[in-house]
């Protein structure tokens, strides 16, 4: 598919207070998940374990959000045997850590909320945090395993409950160099390690599938430079009747593959935790990232490893994405570490947007900003 914006021009506006904020307890780190229920009110859970609070909100827009309480769950999170209902990672790996909600869904006829989140095996693990090299507080080279968990709530978000984990990289979430289980299970060589599933969102649009589009980073071990930073996708059949599916990943021109443990392909390179929003009037999708600045140095320590553009991606299939567009205000790269487009419509779903929107900004847990957006047609000289 054409770049949708070559024939357009973006105007970005003034920012404005979002209620995602630090001084609410939130220190929302990933884009901000919202799903619209049957009685069309707009729900969103934003914030992490790891710092903070995660709390629920809700509103007609993310204009207009507030928030209603903190989440509790019924499950630990942190120490390796403790968390996590004692549930291991598909791979016999104990999980551990804090978890990141990125994706959240309410099921149309019980009402029953899903939330998906990204996990990680290097922080806040109580003194059990691993990765690629051996036992860590903080990573090296943030060379840590991702997964993308599931937990559910009944009470509208006030209590949650941990049901499985649901998408895992084909490549184990430990090393040659470092088993934290002691196995007999083969890790990965120390020379490309794969860190797994995770920096994702949740796409539910009209029709039978949800899609989970997710990032798979790439390091090399002994550099510590960013290799790989691409998007991928999987989708799981929608259900009304309370319980979630399992997820297929995309791979090879079909969605054919596990999404525990199976292969997976590309859909877009270069693109870190990507979002997806349908345009309405141009009947086409739109995909949304943050440029990478792959084949630098990963390190959490240092500079950060995605610039601040946000990119544009368009298709017409979910699979087959235009070249990247990178948005611009005042003639330079404009965005952050994680960027994200709303409907700034309360007749729209969760899923759609004409060409008006609300973009929010925000880097690693700090205040979540936001912009409006306007896509309008360069008009032909007369």
């Amino acid at each position: 598919m054409d770049n949708l914006l070559k024939n357009k021009k973006v105007i970005i506006g003034e920012p404005f207070e979002t209620p995602f904020l630090q001084k609410n307890g939130v220190y929302q780190d990933g884009t901000t998940p919202t799903f619209r229920d049957t009685d069309g009110s707009l729900w969103a859970i934003s914030g992490h374990t790891h710092k903070g609070e995660i709390a629920v909100f809700r509103g007609t827009t993310v204009r207009d959000m507030k928030k209603l309480y903190p989440i509790r769950t019924l499950f630990r999170t942190g120490k390796a045997g403790e968390a996590f209902d004692g549930i291991p990672y598909p791979e016999g790996v104990p999980s551990r850590g804090s978890i990141w909600p990125f994706g959240l869904y309410i099921c149309p006829v019980t009402h029953r909320f899903f939330a998906f989140f990204h996990n990680e095996t290097g922080w806040n693990g109580g003194g059990t945090g691993y990765d690629g090299f051996g036992w860590c507080d903080i990573p090296k080279y943030d060379s840590d395993f991702r997964h993308v968990g599931l937990m559910h709530s009944d009470d509208e978000g006030r209590t949650w409950s941990f049901d499985r984990w649901v998408l895992t990289g084909e490549a184990v979430c430990f090393s040659e160099a470092f088993d934290p289980a002691d196995s007999v299970v083969k890790g990965q060589p120390m020379k490309a390690l794969r860190l797994g599933a995770g920096d994702f969102s949740l796409f539910a649009p009209a029709g039978e599938y949800l899609y989970i589009f997710y990032t798979l980073l790439e390091v090399d071990a002994e550099t510590g430079v960013l290799t790989a930073c691409d998007t991928y996708t999987a989708r799981a059949r929608k259900r009304d009747d309370g319980v979630m599916g399992d997820f297929v990943k995309y791979y090879g021109g079909a969605f054919c593959e596990a999404g525990n443990c199976g292969k997976e392909s590309p859909v877009a390179r270069d693109l870190w935790h990507a979002r997806v929003l349908y345009l309405r009037e141009e009947g086409a999708y739109m995909m949304s990232g943050s440029t990478t600045s792959c084949r630098r140095v990963l390190n959490v320590d240092a500079a950060p490893t995605v610039e601040r553009g946000v990119q544009l991606l368009f298709s017409g299939d979910l699979i087959h994405w235009s070249e990247p567009t990178v948005l611009r205000k005042d003639g330079r790269p404009f965005g952050d570490q994680y960027c994200a487009f709303y409907s700034d419509d309360e007749k729209d779903a969760h899923w759609e947007s004409g060409n008006s929107f609300i973009l929010q900004l925000n880097g690693n847990g700090t205040d979540v900003r936001a912009y409006p957006v306007r896509f309008e047609a360069i008009s032909a000289p007369e």
